[in-house]
């Protein structure tokens, strides 16, 4: 079946947009890169548009948001040490075990 000239343009645009943008491979390196220092505006745009297109890459950027937000919440040690510590008679109990499974 053959496509009408309505169907032909949006077509073409999609194929010249494909061979002009940044492969995967490209655009996930860029995403890792900007999470750590600003990248220059045209990168940026080439993010935006290949993220717009691609629900891989998408998918990627929101998993890496997500993976530096949940590390943010173990960024300083001293907020997530526990404040108890074990007694005396837990730690020796604990040591036995270690040293009678290490036999």
């Amino acid at each position: 079946m053959a496509m009408n000239i309505a169907q032909k343009v949006p077509y073409a645009m999609m194929r010249l947009m494909a061979r002009m943008m940044p492969p995967c491979k490209e655009i996930a390196a860029l995403v890792s890169g900007s999470m750590d220092h600003q990248l220059p505006l045209r990168q940026r745009l080439s993010i935006r548009l290949h993220v717009m297109m691609c629900s891989l890459c998408r998918r990627y950027e929101k998993q890496l948001h997500l993976l530096r937000l949940g590390a943010s919440h173990y960024a300083e040690p001293e907020k997530n040490m526990m404040e108890e510590s074990l007694s005396k008679e837990a730690r020796l109990r604990l040591e036995k075990a270690l040293a009678d499974s290490a036999k």
